[in-house]
C-alpha cells in the first residue's frame, strides 16, 4: 500500500513538472512571437523613416510679380525627432527684366538681392486632408495618396525671413538706387505630402508681421510710389506691417 502511494505520488509529481515545462514552452512561444512582431514593427518604422532630407524649391517665389524678379531659390528639411523639424532656404533674387509701372508692379529698370528664409516645425500626426480646405487652397488636391510618416501631414511652424534688395529706379531725368530690407516672422500651419516614389509637396499659409526699412541714394525726389498694399514709400522710411504667406514647396524626399 505504502508502494502504490509513493507511486501515485510520483506520477503526481512527473505530471506537475511536465506542466510546469509546458507552461513555459507556452510562454516562451509567446515571448518568441511578441518579440519577432516587435522587431518587425521596428524595422517597418525605421523603413519608412528613411526620408529625413527633404530638398524643395518654393515655386511661388519664381514669379514676377512685383518688380519683375523671382527668387531663385533651393531649401532642405532636417527631420529631428518626436515629430520636430528645421527648415532653411536661400534665394537669389533677380530680375526678369524691368517692370512696366502698372497699378500691380513698380515700375524699376532691375533688381537684385538675396532671401533667407528658417522655420522649426511640429508635425501633428494628421495625415487625413480636410477635404473643405481643398476648396479654398486648390493646391491641397496634389496632396492626397501621401504616405503617412512622422514628417508628413498637417503641421504649425514658427517662420523668420529676410530680404535684402537693391533696386534700380529712374525718375524725371535722374537714374537713382534704393536698398531695401525686410526681417518678418509668421506662425504657418501647412501639410506635407512625400509620395511613396519620392516626391514631395509642400503647402503652407500664414500670417505675421514685417519690419520693412528702405533708402535712396542720388534720388531728387520726383517719386513717390508706395509699397503695396501698405501705404509706405517704397524708396524711403520704414515701420512694422502685417505679412501673410503663401508657399508652395515642390521636392524631393531621400
Amino acid at each position: 500500500m505504502y508502494f502504490f502511494v509513493n507511486l501515485l505520488n510520483s506520477h503526481f509529481l512527473v505530471l506537475k513538472i511536465l506542466s510546469a515545462m509546458q507552461n513555459r514552452k507556452i510562454l516562451l512561444t509567446i515571448v518568441i512571437l511578441l518579440g519577432t512582431h516587435f522587431v518587425n514593427c521596428a524595422q517597418q518604422i525605421d523603413a519608412v523613416n528613411m526620408r529625413k532630407l527633404v530638398i524643395t524649391t518654393s515655386a511661388l517665389e519664381y514669379l514676377p510679380i512685383r518688380l519683375n524678379a523671382g527668387n531663385f531659390n533651393l531649401g532642405a528639411e532636417m527631420y529631428i525627432a518626436n515629430n520636430y523639424s528645421v527648415y532653411a532656404n536661400a534665394g537669389v533674387i533677380q530680375s526678369y527684366g524691368s517692370s512696366g509701372g502698372n497699378w500691380l508692379q513698380l515700375s524699376a529698370q532691375s533688381t537684385s538681392g538675396f532671401k533667407l528664409q528658417f522655420e522649426g516645425r511640429r508635425y501633428l500626426n494628421r495625415h487625413k486632408i480636410f477635404d473643405p480646405a481643398v476648396l479654398l487652397f486648390w493646391p491641397h488636391i496634389f496632396q492626397y495618396k501621401s504616405q503617412s510618416l512622422e514628417n508628413t501631414g498637417y503641421y504649425i511652424s514658427l517662420h523668420s525671413a529676410y530680404q535684402q534688395t537693391s533696386t534700380s529706379r529712374t525718375e524725371t531725368q535722374n537714374d537713382y538706387m534704393v536698398e531695401r530690407s525686410a526681417i518678418g516672422m509668421h506662425v504657418i500651419i501647412g501639410y506635407q505630402s512625400i509620395k511613396i516614389y519620392g516626391l514631395v509637396i509642400d503647402y503652407s499659409v500664414g500670417l505675421g508681421g514685417q519690419y520693412i526699412s528702405s533708402n535712396s541714394k542720388d534720388k531728387l525726389g520726383s517719386n513717390t510710389d508706395n509699397d503695396w498694399p501698405w501705404n509706405k514709400n517704397y524708396d524711403e522710411g520704414s515701420g512694422i506691417f502685417p505679412s501673410f504667406v503663401y508657399q508652395v514647396r515642390i521636392g524631393w524626399g531621400f
